[in-house]
């Protein structure tokens, strides 16, 4: 007797066995209440591949190697005019593709991947949704918004928050969740989340390619798993505006992130928002042995510093209902569950709120300026109170390329004051006497005059950290001569001269300057 039999048994005995509250626990998709924009949203589905690593599909029973395919859900800004408008059910495709059961009859697809089969799933399944079918895109650049699934979950597990995004004017890139070598999974891992972590780099070089996308406006938005593995991506790629986590698994298994090379807590210089599951009740936590001793502990948020980052209540969502699917086709849990109309209207508000901090990340990135006041009051007024929070100041970063770029935006002849705002952040930062001496150099050599007086200004800042150093005194008299200042050329070479006795150019040029 065949192994799908045996299946198929096993699901007819969960329905026959299971209590009756279950066959109609699920949320009814006609009684949504997302506030949709004025957009039409398209939908495509193209399958990528990734050949710089290897994938083995493992529902075939194959050891047979190939390159990994990485299926790429895409929501958009689109012209709906001659598009087929999408069922939910077209969704569900997609899921039974990614889970490589391209063959299975749809009939199937329910039971099959554990939702239950009964008179509001399958009614569920039929709807239309907001999205159009590879509808033509409208013109125009968005903002791009990459979504990190959850644990070994489909990339269109989340297709409403999808659909909503996109009809507010972002573009929307998804890809599933799977485990290194295959979608099978290897526990909640840094294996793991390293693996998605360079799936969702993949999806960045995606949205590279994109005649929509916006790069100047990146986020990323990650649910449970997805929500720790896109923290590392964040920090490995500083074209990442802005972090948003939908329960994520940052604030319940940090050791998985940071275990990955990538992860650097200095390298976090983007907002993160944190929506945090109802409070679990003792009796779930009793029944199913579940550790609840990091519920009210973030070390993650709590570590940052520099960056706007919150953790607010989502106060009528469990876990589950952070996604589409869970909230359309999961069972209920009778002992911590809100009735299903309460759990529809509190996901709405939930996707309001992420819009609100997809504004708020846009403005921050544009200004500089996080409007903390405004913001958490938006926030608030979607239902969801507030945990936690960093003091959201934007501080400059401690490296030496921050420390130019905050020299650029504030004027080279400030930089004592850059330079003494950075120590104050860490009284160990220096800054080495090869870059000053190349930018210097770059600037003071230039035709045009205000980067010349830069030159200067940034020579004359480091003779005065590095007063031995012969090389900076030579280049300093370099730029002095080009620029026509005898006296001062003459006072440096000869510095240099005194600090390194073989230096045959500032012998050569004393002579030109009839000094030596």
């Amino acid at each position: 007797m065949s192994s799908g039999y045996f299946r198929q048994l096993l699901m007819l005995t969960f329905l026959v066995l299971s209590p009756l509250v279950c066959l109609y626990a699920q949320a009814d998709y006609a009684d949504s209440k997302l506030a949709y924009g004025n957009l039409p949203v398209g939908f495509s589905h193209h399958l990528q591949v990734d050949s710089s690593r290897v994938y083995r599909r493992v529902q075939d029973y194959t050891e047979r190697l190939q390159y990994r395919e990485l299926p790429v859900s895409r929501w958009y800004p689109a012209q709906a005019e001659a598009a087929k408008r999408m069922q939910i059910g077209d969704y569900l495709q997609v899921l039974k593709e990614e889970e490589e059961w391209e063959n299975l009859p749809n009939a199937f697809v329910l039971d099959w991947f554990n939702y239950p089969r009964n008179a509001v799933t399958e009614k569920n399944s039929t709807y239309a949704t907001q999205a159009f079918a590879d509808a033509v895109p409208k013109a125009g650049n968005y903002p791009v918004v990459l979504y990190a699934p959850s644990f070994r979950a489909s990339s269109s597990e989340n297709f409403m928050l999808c659909e909503y995004l996109a009809s507010h004017g972002y573009l929307v890139l998804s890809i599933p969740s799977r485990g290194p070598g295959s979608i099978m999974p290897t526990g909640g891992t840094a294996e793991f989340a390293g693996a998605q972590q360079r799936d969702l780099e993949y999806l960045f070089g995606y949205a590279g390619r994109l005649a929509q996308a916006d790069l100047d406006r990146v986020y990323t938005i990650g649910f449970s798993f997805g929500g720790l593995a896109n923290i590392p991506f964040a920090m490995n790629n500083r074209f990442i505006d802005g972090v948003i986590s939908l329960d994520g698994s940052i604030k319940y298994n940090l050791p998985a992130a940071t275990a990955l090379p990538q992860f650097d807590l200095l390298r976090m210089r983007v907002p993160f928002v944190h929506f945090r599951q109802k409070t679990i009740p003792e009796k779930v936590i009793q029944e199913d042995g579940i550790d609840d001793s990091t519920a009210e502990q973030f070390a993650f948020l709590d570590s940052l510093r520099g960056v706007p980052a919150y953790e607010f209540n989502s106060p009528n969502l469990t876990h589950g209902h952070f996604a589409s699917y869970g909230i359309l086709f999961e069972p209920r849990d009778d002992r911590q569950d809100r009735p299903a109309p309460l759990i529809l209207s509190s996901y709405a508000r939930l996707c309001e709120a992420v819009l609100h901090t997809l504004h708020a990340m846009e403005s921050y990135k544009a200004t500089g300026v996080w409007d903390a006041e405004a913001y958490e009051n938006l926030i608030f007024n979607t239902n969801h109170p507030l945990l936690r929070k960093t003091d959201g100041q934007k501080l400059p970063s401690v490296t030496v390329n921050y420390f130019f770029d905050a020299v650029r935006t504030a004027g080279f002849g400030k930089m004592d004051s850059v330079y003494n705002t950075f120590l104050e952040l860490d009284p160990t930062f220096t800054i080495p006497q090869l870059p000053l001496n190349k930018i210097g150099l770059q600037l003071g050599l230039s035709d045009k005059d205000d980067l010349r007086k830069a030159g200067i200004e940034v020579l004359d800042f480091a003779v005065q950290r590095y007063p031995d150093s012969a090389n900076l005194h030579d280049s300093l008299a370099t730029l002095c001569q080009y620029q026509g200042l005898k006296d001062r050329a003459i006072y440096h070479f000869k510095k240099s001269l005194a600090l390194f006795p073989g230096n045959e150019n500032a012998k050569n040029q004393l002579r030109r300057l009839g000094a030596y």
